[in-house]
């Protein structure tokens, strides 16, 4: 089946590239593991694709962590979900793929999240939109299994969709999203250290008690409402994790020293983003206490001889054609 589109179009389309901004997003948030996920405005990992005959060439990777990245379209995230959407559109052509990274690997901001959801999102753009994005974020789905060895939804849900998202099932597939209330700020602190999702994944137990089952429905029941609401206060207080940030915590190094300058310098949570090693932290955006937050963060890993990144964001819409 091919594009729909004449000889001579295919043709032009054939040079002519686009470009997708695909967001940084966290994931978990709390009691939500697996589930829960957000989109940030910023930092935004860059694709860049056209379509050619046949077959799947990786030109260009630059940015954060671009030397560990492959260009082989075999092992690479973007091109793993591109390829997926031509399959699912029966497209009859290949793709040319650009890679620019602003989002580290191994950060807890869902780096590879953003460069499947990137390689998906802009495969469907040249295949005339054809797929719903349940099904885009499906394919983008099938690279972060491909690649960290499990299928999560939580990263490339939001960073489409935009917002935040929660994976209701599965099995059958279904996601839903919300739109996260206008004044929650959002401060992001990377510090200089690698902790990739597989490995991440192989400290946490196989097994939790009833107690803290019970606890994290509740909170994560009462996280939803808080978003749904635009209540940050309720946010702040359900962004709860008896399980996952405790199994991870030796992972990062001053995590809990992090936690607690931000929440002294008036974060309403801080908490590890993701599988780490990134600390996220939110407050309230209308008290322009962001910046203070992130220098805060940043100070406690100076004193200790490390770097450490941060950026001061808010929700974001997900992909877009920039």
């Amino acid at each position: 089946m091919g594009s729909g589109i004449g000889k001579q179009d295919s043709i032009s389309m054939s040079d002519e590239w686009v470009k997708i901004a695909a967001p940084a997003t966290t994931s978990n948030i709390g009691p939500g593991f697996d589930t829960f996920g957000l989109a940030m405005s910023e930092p935004c990992d860059i694709i860049e694709g056209r379509r050619i005959d046949s077959g799947f060439r990786i030109t260009e990777i630059s940015g954060s962590g671009s030397d560990g990245i492959p260009t082989d379209p075999r092992v690479n995230s973007v091109s793993i979900a591109a390829e997926q959407v031509l399959k699912r559109c029966g497209a009859d052509f290949g793709m040319e793929l650009r890679i620019k990274k602003g989002i580290r690997p191994c950060s807890g901001m869902g780096s590879s999240g953003a460069s499947a959801a990137g390689g998906a999102y802009l495969a469907n753009i040249l295949c005339g939109e054809k797929l719903s994005s349940t099904e885009v974020i499906l394919c983008a789905a099938h690279a972060e299994d491909v690649i960290s060895g499990g299928l999560h939804a939580d990263n490339v849900a939001p960073c489409i969709l935009g917002g935040f998202t929660i994976i209701r099932s599965y099995e059958p597939f279904e996601v839903i999203r919300i739109e996260p209330p206008k004044d929650l700020g959002m401060v992001v602190a990377l510090p200089d250290v690698m902790v990739a999702t597989s490995d991440s994944r192989k400290v946490l137990p196989e097994e939790v008690s009833v107690k803290k089952l019970v606890f994290h429905v509740g909170n994560a029941s009462t996280l939803v409402y808080g978003m749904m609401t635009g209540d940050l206060g309720m946010i702040g207080r359900s962004v709860k994790d008896a399980v996952f940030e405790p199994a991870r915590a030796r992972l990062v190094p001053y995590l809990k020293e992090a936690e607690k300058e931000a929440m002294s310098n008036g974060a309403l949570v801080s908490f590890l983003g993701g599988s780490g090693p990134c600390i996220m932290s939110f407050y309230d955006g209308n008290t322009k206490i962001g910046d203070n937050i992130a220098e805060s963060i940043k100070a406690i890993y100076a004193d200790n001889n490390m770097k450490c990144d941060t950026w001061v964001t808010k929700p974001g819409i997900g992909c877009k054609r920039i």
